[in-house]
């Protein structure tokens, strides 16, 4: 017997540990079954000693005749589970003196692909909703900051409002004054002053009634100041909690990215 095929038929077992995945290994010279060490998963039963010719197929003929290696993936569809079977020829001084045989089960591999494969596109599914959300949260930012920028006008317009109702103030306070003095001129005018007394006591009238006027202005305008102030603030709470929810789910979008990658490189790594 060949050295070299001998060596290899002393490391079958060792050989056999070697591979990841349950792996039966068969060794062969020129024209029998030499070693036969099934996997669980098989159920053929070669003995040492049968003849190639009545367990071959066409690659192992041709591996033994040009000293290439071949290997063949095998579907579910066969023995209900998949399995590539590799011929190595084993050459020595020149010539094939024998086959190294090797049935590898792939069925944990396929499943880790196939769940690699549904795990990207979840991921990709996840990614694009997290992108669309992404864009909402934007557009949605840009309307409260528009609001809060209405706001802050409306804020601006009722401190001048503010500004002007007080000068009506002083103008209605001045006005009562003179018409007062006005009044206590026309009764010392006596008869003469009456109609003037009457002029005067009307511009105080309407003084008093700016003068109120003006003043539930002021409150009106108090309530609506302090509300806006108040809508003002929710608005910032609002935008600073968009902006914090944008900027997590843009950093959940590059999350899906990478498990995505990870999911594909995995997928890559389960191709036998």
């Amino acid at each position: 017997m060949s050295k070299k095929l001998q060596e290899i038929i002393n490391n079958a077992e060792t050989i056999q540990r070697s591979f990841t995945e349950p792996t039966t290994v068969t060794i062969t010279d020129t024209e029998k079954y030499l070693v036969h060490l099934p996997a669980a998963f098989d159920t053929a039963n070669i003995r040492p000693g049968t003849p190639i010719k009545e367990l071959t197929a066409p690659l192992l003929e041709e591996s033994l005749k040009t000293g290439k290696v071949n290997r063949m993936r095998v579907g579910p569809e066969t023995l209900g589970f998949p399995f590539i079977v590799t011929w190595n020829p084993i050459i020595e001084d020149g010539n094939v003196v024998g086959l190294l045989i090797t049935t590898t089960s792939t069925e944990q591999i396929d499943k880790l692909r196939q769940l690699s494969r549904e795990l990207a596109n979840t991921v990709e599914n996840m990614a694009q909703t997290t992108e669309q959300m992404a864009e909402v949260s934007n557009v949605i930012n840009e309307q409260i900051q528009g609001i809060s920028s209405d706001s802050n006008s409306i804020i601006r317009t009722i401190e001048n409002a503010y500004e002007l109702i007080k000068a009506i103030q002083n103008v209605a306070n001045q006005s009562n004054i003179l018409g007062l003095n006005a009044s206590i001129e026309a009764a010392r005018a006596g008869e003469y002053g009456k109609g003037f007394s009457v002029v005067a006591n009307e511009i105080r009238r309407l003084a008093e009634h700016s003068k109120q006027s003006s003043t539930n202005i002021i409150d009106y305008l108090d309530h609506v100041n302090e509300a806006m102030n108040g809508n003002n603030r929710s608005i910032q709470e609002i935008s600073s909690t968009i902006e914090e929810h944008s900027a997590n789910v843009q950093e959940l979008h590059s999350s899906f990215s990478v498990i995505k990658t990870a999911a594909d490189e995995l997928m890559k790594a389960g191709r036998v």
